[in-house]
């Protein structure tokens, strides 16, 4: 998937649904909850294969000792793996398998989440319609807890969908809740993703210096963060905005930088379709 994907931030919480309190000799449990988190610390790094180990892992751990929030937390972070990686049927099959677990548990946090990956899943696929069912059922899960990380990434994607159908002024209204939220919570990695979501969503209504101007805060906020993914998003949106512009070169100096994470990632693909958005940009402008 590219940087100019739906922008999902998929990743389950880091330890959701194994954050239960340390229990003295349950040393299955400790260690699932400690490789699910190097797990996450790999993927906000772009560091895939160690990732899926580590989630595999944490997947069995979890299996032995039946603890089923786990395994759904786990299921959850393999298919948002799959998903960047472009396998959707794996991720389908992944998303599918933790709702069915959550469910009978009325998780609400869990479902919740599991709900918004799968709403970015339809929305990859060009389904907006399920994927909008998808997010309204999430946003009743969302109401149920105290305003939270999962409030802002539910109210993100119905933004999200809002820019799909090119209803931007929702779409506006929509991260900006989210970045309120995030911003009373002193959320700097979230404010970042609503940030380049806005930028993006300023590029698209030509407004180019309010475009600018969030995009770049986003980036540096996720460097800060070391998040690989909005790095990727930021960069790609820059691009983009450089293109739109006519700034040939900003166009390359963010491509060119983009273009190496995409392939220390493996992402061929993207690169590809990278590569072909900079030499159609620059033959436009030639």
């Amino acid at each position: 998937m590219s940087g100019w994907r739906w922008g999902i931030w998929l990743l389950c919480l880091v330890g959701l649904g194994c954050a239960a309190a340390k229990t003295p000799g349950v040393g299955l449990l400790e260690k699932a909850v400690a490789t699910n988190d190097a797990g996450y610390q790999y993927y906000r790094q772009g560091k895939w294969d160690l990732a899926e180990e580590k989630f595999t892992q944490a997947l069995t751990l979890n299996r032995l000792i039946d603890r089923q929030d786990g395994i759904a937390a786990n299921l959850n972070n393999l298919g948002a793996l799959a998903q960047e990686q472009g396998d959707l049927p794996r991720a389908q099959k992944c998303f599918d398998q933790a709702l069915e677990i959550l469910r009978p548990l009325g998780d609400p946090a869990g479902i919740c989440e599991t709900l918004n990956n799968l709403g970015s899943l339809y929305q990859a696929q060009g389904r907006l319609e399920a994927a909008a069912k998808a997010y309204s059922e999430a946003m009743v899960y969302a109401r149920q807890m105290p305003p939270g990380p999962l409030l802002s990434l539910t109210l993100t994607h119905q933004g999200d969908i809002a820019r799909a159908r090119g209803d931007f002024i929702s779409a506006l209204d929509l991260y900006n809740q989210a970045l309120r939220l995030d911003e009373a919570r002193k959320d700097r990695q979230g404010q970042a993703v609503r940030r380049e979501r806005l930028g993006r969503t300023y590029l698209a209504l030509q407004n180019y210096s309010a475009a600018g101007v969030y995009l770049h805060e986003a980036l540096r906020t996720f460097r800060v963060c070391e998040d690989t993914g909005g790095i990727v998003d930021a960069l790609d949106s820059l691009t983009r905005l450089s293109l739109a512009l006519g700034d040939r070169a900003a166009a390359r100096d963010y491509g060119e930088r983009l273009l190496k994470i995409y392939q220390a990632r493996g992402q061929d693909k993207e690169a590809a379709k990278l590569q072909k958005l900079l030499k159609k940009g620059n033959g436009a402008k030639g």
